[in-house]
């Protein structure tokens, strides 16, 4: 008996030493979605380890990635630019741990987050930028049971497929490059530059929800100016850019949603929801998305509002 529980023992601690071995990221930058829209985290984090302080990082999900100049931004402030926005699905607590990771003493940070944003965000998504860019795996947080899954399965398929793929010389699938949601749309600041006019339909508007909910964001935020503080980082808050028709159809909730942030957020507001609001005619394919003259439009403003609240010189 005790030479059968011997064998079982050395047999599971061989499979768990095999699936290991061949459950490792030893290729994450030749990874199946490496040069997909996600991707593009590889590049963000990229140029904001190789910039020094102090600089101006923004913040965010899709809105953001959209919707800044950050060269623009350069030019007028002097100060290195780093675009951090990439998607909402991300969820709240792994845009703050981001910025956590890369933020320094005497960096600005500029935090844009769309009206009611996840603070989980989807696991799905996470974990695609997680195999992307491994450190991204300290920014989010893991039950048990999804350790176990992505250990044996999930992990274990891509990364077996990667790694056995490029040892033997063959080809992962590639994502199309002369589409708007591609790595290859980003500049090197981290801003989505690609030409996407003429815009698409706007039926968008028709599908546009938002009902009013408890605000979950504002807690996790008020955490990070706690942090922000100890660390000498200054943090400020700018409403997401979002088309006048979609305002129009929920002013009341965003009106709501406005006064549970100026009752409860304690890092600075530099403007108000009105103030984000911009003509249909500047946005591409969602209420968030704004195209290349509208992001002109938006950096605009964004520099007047630094220039007028003390956040930065402004040429």
């Amino acid at each position: 008996m005790k030479k059968f529980l011997l064998y079982i023992v050395v047999f599971s601690a061989l499979t768990l030493l095999f699936v290991f071995i061949l459950n490792r990221n030893y290729f994450p930058a030749k990874a199946k979605g490496n040069d997909g829209y996600v991707g593009a985290i590889v590049d963000k984090h990229a140029y904001a380890d190789k910039t020094k302080s102090p600089r101006i990082i923004f913040c965010g999900g899709s809105s953001t990635a959209f919707g800044v100049d950050s060269k623009m931004v350069e030019q007028r402030t002097g100060l290195p630019t780093v675009n951090m926005g990439l998607n909402g699905s991300l969820g709240l607590e792994f845009i703050l741990n981001q910025a956590r990771y890369i933020a320094r003493p005497s960096d600005i940070i500029i935090l844009s987050v769309e009206y009611n944003l996840s603070t989980e965000g989807s696991y799905k998504f996470k974990k695609e930028a997680a195999r992307l860019y491994p450190p991204a795996a300290n920014f989010f947080s893991r039950t048990i049971s999804q350790q176990l899954n992505d250990f044996f399965i999930f992990d274990f398929q891509h990364n077996f497929k990667t790694t056995y793929t490029n040892l033997t010389g063959g080809k992962l699938p590639e994502f199309p490059k002369n589409v708007v949601y591609s790595r290859s749309s980003f500049n090197e600041n981290g801003d989505i530059v690609r030409n996407f006019d003429p815009h698409p339909s706007h039926d968008f508007l028709e599908k546009f929800e938002l009902p009013h909910i408890p605000n979950a964001d504002i807690d996790p935020m008020n955490s990070f100016k706690a942090f922000a503080d100890e660390h000498n980082i200054k943090v400020y808050f700018v409403y997401p850019p979002l088309d006048d028709k979609a305002y129009e159809a929920k002013k009341r909730v965003v009106g709501i949603i406005q006064r549970e942030y100026e009752d409860g957020l304690r890092i600075p507001m530099l403007d108000n929801a009105a103030d984000a609001i911009l003509p249909d005619s500047l946005f591409y394919d969602t209420e968030y998305h704004l195209t290349m003259a509208g992001k002109k439009v938006r950096t605009e403003r964004l520099l007047e509002l630094f220039k007028k609240k003390g956040v930065v010189a402004v040429k």
